[in-house]
């Protein structure tokens, strides 16, 4: 809730430290910045499909433990209601 237009404040905010700079601190920035993009291209292009596989098998070992723990709590829940329904 206090976060709504926090990426609008980053903005104006932006804008107001870029027109207070130095012509030359504004060349520079903007030189970083443009380096910043060449090497993110660059580091999305190397991106292969092998990569995306590691990344999908992370996230499996991450996320299959919750799932199975889940899936055990489940069973045993429609268990105990069954064993109560045949009581």
């Amino acid at each position: 809730m206090f976060f709504i237009n926090k990426d609008r404040v980053d903005r104006d905010l932006e804008k107001i430290n870029e027109a207070n700079m130095t012509p030359e601190q504004l060349a520079k920035k903007r030189e970083k910045e443009k380096a910043e993009k060449e090497k993110h291209a660059a580091a999305v292009e190397g991106w292969t499909w092998k990569d995306t596989v590691a990344m999908t098998i992370a996230i499996i070992q991450v996320v299959l433990p919750f799932m199975l723990v889940m899936a055990a709590v489940m069973a045993l829940v429609f268990g105990f209601f069954v064993w109560m329904a045949h009581r």
